[in-house]
């Protein structure tokens, strides 16, 4: 520290703030100042918790552990084929299969059934025979509240836990009551209450109408006349379509001997009904006395162009006369017919003879086409009808078909409820026991040292943090920089130390 001499005296020189603590003084600092008030705190806390420690009653845990595993399937109504509840059996359970049979393990009703199978002690130890509701109810939710479920990790196995302070025999048969009551809730839960009730009602009501379904159907084929419509439908149908064939091939036959028939008039046309079978010739007398006169002619022609020429008059006359009479030479036949037998025509006979039986084949084919005309619509008719029928029979037969296959379901659902109930009897579940509680139960919670070290760590730890809380919160003037902190104002110097100095007033 620096010192200015005035009138003699030494004077200590102002020194400048000192802006910031270092940590740890700080810290002490804070301690010290309030050491009358960390003691308090520490011993205002730790003081009790020693005493509790002490009069604390031991407190036993005892555990029971359950194995979950799928192996039964519940039965329960189902709408469908398959009237189980799991369908993966066999298969380890998911963990909210397992959350489930933890929420069941803390259940109300298990609490209540514990508290009445095993009730709590009084404070002399005996058991209390008979409970009050308001009494039950509470030690339920006490019970409740004791009942600890925790499933072990990568397992199917549950933790059934109950700590009390009570003497460890009580604790042992409370837990592993409180398991044996969570196999009994468990079929409850998984089962489907009155469903072997429910499969006989059903049974009988299906009874009921597949009688009704059978009575109807009998009704009507004895109204309709019909013993099996189906067969009888395909019986129609068949002959409907032989006599609908049959006549598609009249018509054809029709179509060809109208053909036929058409052909044979035409050819019969062209054949004469008799023929000429012998006939004698003989020459012609008029053909040959004109062949005669023209040869002479040409003679006398041939003589009168020697003495004359063809322009003479005389010999185009001949010329003429030999004309007409070639001309009428052609006019004459050079034979005649002496005498001729007549037979009739084979050929013509023939056609007539099938032109005949064609119009009689045709005949018989057109009558053939009506009778089969009739008989196809009559079948048809029959058939449509039938077919009709047959629709309301398919619905009747279908009716009673579903009815005795519902009512075959229902009896095989109650014959497997009935084999549930059994099974449910011998207390055949997905939850087995694996291991049971028994004295000697280990305690609970931690040992008394450890449990007096935490005690006086905590008591400590909140003695010094109430303290540094007092000095956060303290709104005094502590140093140079609570007051620049308050009144915005940089601090010039701090006066340490003053001593013994007391200067005289500045003239």
């Amino acid at each position: 520290m620096d010192f200015l001499q005035v009138d003699g005296k030494e004077i200590p020189l102002l020194e400048a703030p000192q802006k910031y603590e270092a940590p740890p003084r700080r810290i002490l600092y804070v301690l010290f100042k309030q050491k009358t008030l960390i003691c308090a705190i520490f011993l205002a806390l730790s003081v009790p918790a020693f005493i509790y420690l002490l009069l604390k009653p031991v407190e036993y845990t005892a555990t029971a552990k359950v194995l979950v595993k799928p192996s039964r399937e519940f039965l329960n109504v189902s709408p469908s084929n398959s009237g189980y509840s799991n369908s993966g059996v066999g298969l380890l359970p998911s963990p909210e299969i397992i959350n489930t049979e933890v929420q069941i393990i803390k259940s109300p009703q298990l609490a209540e059934r514990l508290v009445k199978d095993v009730p709590f002690p009084d404070e002399d130890g005996n058991i209390p025979r008979t409970l009050s509701d308001s009494q039950l109810k509470f030690q339920a939710r006490w019970m409740k509240s004791l009942i600890v479920a925790t499933p072990d990790k990568k397992s199917t196995v549950i933790d059934i836990s109950i700590t009390s302070k009570y003497n460890q025999d009580w604790t042992a048969k409370a837990v592993n009551r409180a398991a044996e009551l969570y196999l009994e809730e468990h079929l409850k839960v998984h089962k489907t209450q009155g469903i072997g009730e429910f499969y006989d009602e059903q049974e009988k009501k299906l009874k009921g109408q597949l009688v009704q379904a059978e009575e109807a159907l009998q009704a009507f084929q004895e109204k309709e006349k019909i013993i099996d419509a189906p067969a009888e439908i395909t019986a129609d149908l068949g002959a409907w379509a032989t006599f609908d064939k049959s006549l598609k091939q009249t018509e054809s036959e029709i179509r060809e001997t109208e053909q036929r028939v058409a052909v044979l008039d035409e050819q019969l046309k062209q054949q004469k009904a008799t023929i000429s079978s012998a006939t004698s010739i003989t020459e012609n007398p008029v053909y040959m006395q004109i062949r005669n006169r023209v040869t002479q002619l040409e003679i006398e022609r041939d003589g009168l162009l020697q003495r004359y020429t063809p322009e003479d008059r005389m010999v185009k006359d001949k010329q003429k006369e030999i004309d007409d009479l070639k001309k009428k030479l052609e006019s004459v036949k050079p034979t005649a017919v002496g005498s001729e037998s007549i037979s009739i025509n084979e050929v013509h006979r023939r056609i007539l003879n099938e032109l005949l039986r064609s119009r009689v084949e045709l005949k018989a084919l057109n009558e053939k086409k009506v009778a089969l005309t009739k008989q196809v619509e009559n079948y048809s008719s029959a058939a449509a009808d039938k077919k009709r029928k047959g629709f309301e029979y398919d619905r009747l037969l279908r009716e009673v078909n579903i009815k005795k296959a519902n009512l075959d379901l229902y009896k095989q659902k109650a014959e497997e409820a009935r084999i549930s109930d059994a099974m449910d009897e011998q207390k055949f579940s997905n939850a087995y026991i694996l291991e049971r509680a028994s004295p000697p139960l280990r305690k609970a919670g931690r040992g008394f040292m450890v449990l007096a070290i935490l005690t006086l760590i905590a008591s400590a730890g909140a003695a010094v943090a109430a303290a540094f809380g007092i000095e956060y919160f303290n709104s005094t003037l502590r140093n140079e920089t609570d007051i620049e902190d308050q009144i915005g104002l940089p601090v010039l110097a701090t006066i340490q130390s003053y001593g013994d100095f007391n200067p005289a007033p500045f003239k």
